[in-house]
């Protein structure tokens, strides 16, 4: 991957978070809970491949997102145990949004992210545009 291309995914991470810091900002209905959870896992995913890219690009094995952000915490990238565990939880989320129709669920993930994800992905978001592909 070249230097460009991770610029590329640099600006897709800074555009995602925006995008769900939009979601997060606007009063709860149904409609924005369910788009919400839709940009949360969109963010999701551009973090977590970023990283890895990065991580990888770095010299070292990653993965799925499990591994990546294990490494990401062993790298220093993840600055706290209990901020690893948080995006651990995060991903344990993520893989339960395909069953966002449980209007329970979706309500406990939406108020995780709103209160706690956007926070993290915030923070991770911030420190991958710091990050020099060299």
């Amino acid at each position: 991957m070249s230097k460009e291309r991770f610029a590329e995914r640099q600006d897709n991470v800074r555009e995602s978070i925006t995008r769900l810091a939009e979601a997060v900002e606007r009063p709860e209905t149904e409609l924005i809970r369910d788009a919400t959870i839709q940009r949360f896992e969109f963010t999701f995913e551009v973090v977590w491949k970023t990283l890895k890219l990065y991580l990888e690009h770095q010299g070292h094995e990653c993965g799925g997102p499990r591994m990546t952000l294990k490494k990401a915490f062993s790298e220093g990238l993840i600055s706290t145990l209990e901020e690893a565990d948080d995006w651990l939880q995060m991903l344990e989320d993520r893989n339960l949004t395909s069953h966002a129709y449980d209007a329970y669920l979706a309500g406990q993930i939406y108020h995780n992210i709103s209160q706690n994800y956007i926070f993290l992905l915030t923070r991770m978001a911030e420190k991958i545009q710091t990050l020099k592909w060299e």
